[in-house]
């Protein structure tokens, strides 16, 4: 029987537009937030446990609500924000659609409590999925509470895809940091499990917030501000000295509302490339005022993308004057490039280097059992280690057999009760996110003789690190070591054991360039031996072989 189409409760329109609005708990504060910033905040205090799964807790001393608006205010599509369909096309506040609440009371259960000025007392509603529980009258400071409680608990197939906790909170207190950049006249103050994790002054200095955040100086910033036509561009950039290892501290608004355009983004990168040696990421808080009819916010469920009508022209005005406050205040160096670089040298191409003789009728693919007594002959360019086999030469890539010898010995730590360790003492912060990505990993680190925890402010704390006294010593940049951990986390490339001991051996090893003493490369030549497989932990051959028999054919003997 062909099925018929019928309208749909209300019910389930709730729960399908709750679908598309709210799919995080990080997403209800961002609804929330953005109500209390509408309503002429002061102060935000927001409140979280078990990551916002269980509990949510908004306060602001905003305008409030009416009383007589207050149950209104959960339903679908009722907002004081629009009164006719060409304020859709000039929105100026965040929130406009009417949308948030209603979603948010259709997955969870609300208790609003809210005061407006005028009113020696305030008004309570009580919502539990959707459904209206009990209204009553109490004393109240004037502003709203909106305390959200079990997200999700009535959708279970929703609430089994949330992330862990420490992920969760992660997501929030980036959102948080965020958007009080770009509200600094607004106190905001984030507290998690009952732990304050973040304050702002509301003081109207981002400087201060810039300080706090990341630890940056206002000498270590650049002023933007910027008129054009009906366009305005303010706030601070990194200089590029300053620049950060990923793209976390990014902060674009436009009019007020945070947004994520990965074309503006691009637009600024590029415009650091002249300047930006170490190629990392500029760290920015910027703002772009333009008229509210030439942007439009309604293309996402969740307002994080905007549309602009004018999208080139926007583009191009950011830009063109990033590009130029860069370069009055930090001109830009010449680069000398050899023309040479990359000439073609083809009177040796076919020569064979072979790797895979070693193992021929092999089942154990070792070099302890295969590689035969070598010896030293020289470094070729600080990269290459040449020696003479009894069947021919040998190349030794220096930086893939230290790390082939690096990961095979970290990879035993774990069973070798008296390993050194590498006093450091250093905290370090990727951002939120990232941060959590590490210390959800934190026991296999510990297994891997780190020493390692979450500090108080949420950075990563690093006192110890396991340590090889051989060959060259070279600081560890732990920055740029957990920043590739990570990527091979979210690829899922390996165990988080393995991959952790790999990018400890390749940030340790020897790189090419260095130079080594014959004894140091003799002691490597050694180590090299006893290895089990002649690869670098990610699969680049540590030596290739080029057989005496090939080398004459190559002279015509």
């Amino acid at each position: 029987m062909q099925p018929k189409i019928k309208k749909l409760s209300k019910d389930i329109s709730l729960l399908i537009a709750a679908g598309e609005v709210i799919d995080k708990p990080v997403s209800i504060i961002k609804e929330l937030v953005e109500n209390s910033i509408d309503a002429n905040s002061k102060k935000i205090i927001i409140k979280i446990k078990n990551g916002g799964k269980d509990y949510i807790s908004i306060t602001d001393d905003g305008i409030g609500i009416n009383p007589d608006e207050l149950e209104l205010a959960f339903e679908s599509h009722a907002t004081s924000k629009l009164n006719s369909k060409d304020d859709i096309y000039k929105v100026s506040s965040l929130g406009f659609r009417g949308e948030a609440l209603a979603s948010i009371s259709s997955v969870s259960k609300i208790e609003c409590k809210s005061r407006i000025k005028s009113l020696d007392y305030g008004n309570l509603i009580e919502i539990k999925y959707g459904k209206v529980i009990s209204k009553s009258k109490i004393a109240s400071n004037y502003g709203t509470q909106i305390i959200v409680k079990d997200i999700f608990h009535n959708i279970p197939a929703r609430l089994k895809y949330l992330s862990n906790t420490r992920s969760e909170s992660g997501r929030i207190g980036q959102f948080i940091q965020s958007v009080s950049m770009s509200y600094p006249k607004i106190s905001f103050e984030l507290i998690i499990d009952g732990k304050k994790k973040y304050h702002t002054k509301g003081d109207n200095s981002k400087i201060t917030i810039f300080n706090q955040l990341y630890k940056l100086l206002s000498n270590d910033l650049i002023s933007v501000d910027f008129r054009e036509n009906s366009y305005q561009l303010s706030g601070y950039i990194s200089k590029p000295n300053k620049n950060f290892g990923n793209r976390s501290r990014m902060n674009f608004t436009t009019n007020g509302r945070v947004i994520k355009n990965p074309k503006i983004f691009y637009s600024i990168e590029n415009a650091y490339r002249y300047f930006n040696k170490n190629k990392r990421f500029p760290i920015f808080n910027l703002n772009l005022t333009i008229p509210f009819n030439e942007v439009d916010v309604n293309i996402h469920p969740q307002k994080h993308e905007v549309k602009f009508e004018k999208e080139a022209e926007v583009i191009s005005f950011i830009y063109n004057n990033i590009l130029k406050v860069l370069n009055s205040e930090i001109p830009s160096e010449n680069i000398k490039i050899n023309i040479e670089q990359n000439k073609v040298i083809s009177q040796y191409e076919n020569t064979e280097f072979d790797q895979t003789d070693f193992f021929e009728n092999s089942e154990e693919i070792s070099l302890k059992k295969v590689l035969p007594i070598l010896r030293f002959i020289g470094q070729i360019k600080n990269t290459f280690i040449l020696c003479e086999g009894p069947d021919g030469l040998y190349i030794i890539d220096q930086h893939a057999a230290h790390e082939r010898i690096l990961f095979e010995k970290f990879m035993k730590i774990k069973s070798d009760e008296n390993f050194q360790t590498l006093g450091i003492l250093r905290y370090v912060d990727l951002g939120i996110l990232k941060n959590q990505i590490i210390l959800e990993k934190i026991e296999k680190f510990k297994e891997m003789g780190w020493d390692i925890e979450e500090s108080a402010t949420g950075e990563i704390l690093v006192r110890n690190l396991p340590f090889l006294g051989i060959y060259k010593t070279r600081e560890v940049d732990l920055n740029n070591l957990f920043e590739t951990i990570i990527l091979d986390l979210e690829a899922n490339t390996d165990t988080p054991s393995n991959i952790i001991a790999k990018r400890l051996a390749c940030n340790n090893a020897v790189k090419a360039g260095d130079k080594l003493s014959e004894k140091e490369s003799e002691k490597l030549i050694s180590d090299l031996e006893k290895t089990e497989v002649p690869w670098d932990p990610h699969g680049r051959p540590a030596v290739v072989k080029l057989e005496f028999d090939k080398l004459s054919r190559q002279f015509g003997r």
